[in-house]
């Protein structure tokens, strides 16, 4: 009686003391959140890599990998990789761990047609320095691949032969035609004045970002792309919020469309969700 007497007993400290622990202890949620930049962190690595490798006839495996690494361990360390096929979404890659400074994923998947590849990734990190004061560092990576399957398994980031320039003319064209109606169909749904605005996609943002806010002050296009991927991962990535209500997949969906006012009032991004409907988000500046 008294052994069964002292195992209840600690059976409620140890209930007791759980709860104590998980109402103490902040809870992270699977977001991103733009902290102001701490220019001290680096990232040591930061990339995102597609690999093609032959499993059959007119059939090839797609690798997805991305890394990346702190120069120190972060409160929080993530990453969000988007992977388009001919200007649409066919896979989501997101990673997040709290008292870590690196994180890898990767992904494989097969394939049957010819296809252009674009992965673009945001790497980021979020540091308490002390219990009132929290910064963060991000990086974007990305990786561009064309993959043509017939009439033998060929791929290049980069054209070398006639051959290889002809797929790559087509499979842009497939790209840049699906990229555009989906920005006319947006305009016309929105009544956009595209003349007001810079536009490039979301997979040129890590090449073009300075160009296209070259308008801004270095320190504050850092901030402009952080409230844009925060932006994007909570009405993109966690699912497309329609204007119902609901939330569908973001799988399928045209790669975004990123505008920004020439009067640095604003930025648009606009995409086409799977079923043909036009989609909005907006962030003020």
């Amino acid at each position: 009686m008294k052994l069964q007497l002292k195992y209840t007993v600690f059976l409620i400290l140890a209930t007791i003391f759980i709860i104590l622990y998980f109402s103490d202890t902040p809870q992270v949620e699977e977001t991103i959140t733009f902290f102001p930049i701490d220019s001290s962190l680096q990232f040591e690595q930061a990339s995102t890599h597609l690999v093609v490798k032959e499993t059959g006839k007119e059939i090839y495996s797609l690798n997805w990998d991305v890394r990346s690494s702190l120069d120190r361990t972060a409160y929080l360390r993530q990453d969000v990789s988007l992977l388009f096929k001919n200007g649409k979404l066919v896979g989501t890659l997101k990673n997040w761990k709290q008292n870590r400074k690196e994180l890898s994923q990767s992904a494989k998947s097969k394939e049957g047609e010819s296809g252009l590849y674009d992965a673009i990734t945001f790497h980021y990190a979020e540091l308490h320095p002390s219990d009132t004061i929290f910064t963060s560092a991000q990086q974007m990576s990305k990786d561009k691949l064309y993959a043509v399957s017939t009439p033998e398994l060929q791929s290049f980031h980069n054209p070398l032969s006639e051959e290889q320039k002809e797929w790559k003319n087509v499979l842009d064209s497939v790209t840049k035609e699906i990229t555009l109606h989906s920005l006319d169909e947006a305009k016309k749904k929105y009544q956009i004045n595209l003349n007001q605005y810079k536009v490039i996609s979301l997979t040129e943002l890590p090449a073009k970002k300075n160009q296209w806010l070259s308008s801004f002050p270095s320190f504050q296009r850092e901030e402009i792309v952080g409230k844009l991927w925060e932006g994007l991962y909570k009405n993109y990535v966690l699912g497309i919020k329609k204007e119902d209500g609901s939330n569908v997949s973001p799988q399928g969906s045209t790669i975004p469309q990123l505008l920004v006012a020439k009067d640095k009032s604003e930025i648009l991004v606009l995409f086409t969700s799977k079923d043909g409907t036009p989609n909005l988000l907006r962030q003020k500046l």
